[in-house]
């Protein structure tokens, strides 16, 4: 940070950073001025009110405003001033500009840009949760970035990009890629072990029960081949209709790069696994509901992996470099 006074060619900022009562300029690193005043900065920002309390050199010209060249170019600089005067902020931030929000909030300890910074990010987590992750982790806004991490469940593995994810380390974007593989492992476990189907089970044969009725197929009842002890002639033998053991070994291979139980249990998705002519009709009620207990059990496992590293409590806010303060030195 310099401090110089302004040139006869000063270019100034749109309303309201054209006020001459204003007592201090910005200048941006392009070379706009914004004529601000010091009470609103000093009191949203501790940068801004121990920079304004250092001593400034006697001016030769005593009606002069003093100067504050800063590091952000225009655009950036009037968003986040924006942000801070008592002016209508806009309704929607794009994600890159809330990433400016987001880095100057930091830079300047300015606590009440966390609010709006947090609502811009919630408001992109469905539109781009790769990229509110990104931003979420960098800049500490943990809550958020949990929200995105679950919510790039709901994006097959092979489409976990954005255009912002180059805000985050390679470290964090890795633990994203983890935490999803780990997660599709666990939702294909659910199709693959099939231990909560017990209580579908009487006698080693598949049951569903309802609207006090009982419905088993005796055309297209079969073995399940998952789960077979080869050791065992009896152990882990489940009888069922072809189309269940169709439905789950398909959505196995769907959960593992898409682990949500949105992605298996959509009515066309559960409906077209049956193609046995005799129960495609009596069945079609019975396949709904096992797959809403399916989904249920997708859901719970899901939820017990472990969430990111840099999500956790136990890690760290990031913290200003030490360096950053010898960009105010004259």
């Amino acid at each position: 940070m310099s401090m110089e006074h302004p040139t006869p060619q000063e270019r100034l900022a749109e309303a309201p950073f054209d006020d001459p009562r204003a007592d201090i300029i910005l200048q941006s690193s392009d070379g706009l001025q914004f004529h601000v005043f010091k009470i609103i900065l000093t009191l949203a920002s501790s940068v801004f009110a121990d920079m304004f309390s250092i001593p400034l050199p006697a001016s030769s010209r005593p009606h002069d405003k003093e100067v504050v060249s800063l590091s952000e170019r225009s655009e950036d600089l009037e968003l986040s001033l924006r942000h801070l005067y008592p002016v209508p902020p806009p309704e929607t931030v794009p994600l890159t500009n809330v990433a400016v929000l987001a880095e100057f909030a930091q830079k300047y300890q300015v606590d009440a840009l966390e609010k709006p910074i947090t609502q811009y990010l919630r408001d992109n987590v469905e539109l781009d949760p790769v990229g509110v992750y990104a931003i979420a982790v960098t800049y500490g806004y943990k809550d958020v970035g949990t929200a995105a991490a679950r919510s790039c469940l709901n994006l097959p593995f092979s489409r976990l990009k954005s255009l912002h994810e180059q805000y985050a380390t390679a470290q964090h974007i890795s633990e994203l890629f983890s935490y999803h593989v780990a997660c599709g492992e666990a939702a294909s476990e659910v199709a693959s072990g099939r231990t909560w189907l017990s209580s579908f089970l009487q006698d080693g044969y598949f049951v569903s029960t309802g609207g006090g009725s009982r419905y088993r197929c005796s055309s297209c009842c079969t073995l399940d081949f998952i789960n077979l002890d080869q050791n065992s002639e009896s152990y882990g033998k489940r009888y069922g209709p072809r189309w269940l053991w169709k439905y789950l070994h398909r959505s196995a291979l769907i959960l593992a790069s898409h682990p949500t139980a949105e992605a298996v249990t959509m009515e066309d998705f559960v409906l077209r696994a049956n193609d046995c002519p005799s129960c495609k009709q009596d069945a079609r009620q019975y396949m709904l509901d096992i797959s809403e207990r399916f989904g249920g059990e997708i859901t719970t496992r899901v939820e017990w992996v472990p969430l990111p590293d840099v999500l956790t409590p136990s890690a760290t806010t990031p913290q200003l470099p030490d360096t950053f303060f010898t960009d105010f030195d004259d």
